[in-house]
This record gives structure tokens, C-alpha cells and sequence, in this order.
């Protein structure tokens, strides 16, 4: 009986001290932090209802879905999951009412990525690594 006191009382004293203890284990937040990370102002050029619909690997064409009119020029494509970024587009002005055509400069999109406007800073970096073919 001695010893079942003993191991019970030793038992006792290290759970108390393995909740005190500062190494103790944290939970990790389930959240996803890219949401945090993303700011207000990249959340209002996300173009709702416009997604991926196709993509030609091969050709490096991806066709895009929008209710609303989009305008030439430089798109990020993002992960409705994660919300990374995954892919950089460059759309022409072809369009079929409300299917659009673009190119994939960067990365791979995937069918139903997000769509959104490039800032301002990235459109001039762009436009220095990816220039228009002129025919002469």
C-alpha cells in the first residue's frame, strides 16, 4: 500500500507540474492566416463572381468567367481555399460576352481560382518583363 500512495502522490505532483510549466504544449490556431494577411485594399480589387473556367497548359491560355466587363490588363489568379496567389494572367480584348481569354504569364492557375486587379507597382514591374510583340 505504500508504494500505491507513493506512485499515486508522484503522479499527482507532476500532472500539477506539467500544468504549471512554461514549455508546456500550445494549440495551434486553426485560422487560416493568409485571410489576416491579405490586406483590405487586395479584398476590394477582388473581382466577384469572375473565376477560372479553362486552362491549355500547353498554350498557356486560361479562360475566365465574369459577370461583370474586365478590362485589358495584368490579373492575380487566387486560391479559394488558402487565398495564395497562384498564378499572373495578361488579358487581350478578346472576349464572348461574359467568357474572357488571357494569357498565363506566371505560375498555374486552376479551375475556379479568384481573380483580382494587380497593383499599381506590380503592373510596372510587369510591364518591364513582359513587353508587346510589335510587327514590323
Amino acid at each position: 500500500m505504500n508504494f500505491t500512495q507513493l506512485y499515486i502522490s508522484l503522479i499527482a505532483v507532476l500532472s500539477l507540474t506539467s500544468c504549471i510549466s512554461s514549455n508546456s504544449i500550445n494549440l495551434k490556431d486553426t485560422s487560416t492566416p493568409e485571410e489576416s494577411e491579405i490586406s483590405t485594399l487586395e479584398k476590394y480589387k477582388m473581382i466577384e463572381f469572375a473565376s477560372i473556367v479553362h486552362i491549355d497548359s500547353q498554350q498557356r491560355i486560361a479562360t475566365i468567367r465574369s459577370d461583370k466587363p474586365l478590362l485589358k490588363g495584368y490579373y492575380l489568379t487566387n486560391s479559394r481555399i488558402n487565398g495564395i496567389e497562384s498564378s499572373v494572367l495578361k488579358l487581350y480584348d478578346t472576349s464572348y460576352e461574359s467568357v474572357f481569354i488571357a494569357d498565363i504569364l506566371e505560375g498555374l492557375p486552376k479551375i475556379s481560382d479568384s481573380i483580382s486587379l494587380v497593383s499599381d507597382e506590380r503592373v510596372a514591374e510587369l510591364d518591364l518583363n513582359y513587353t508587346e510583340a510589335t510587327i514590323d
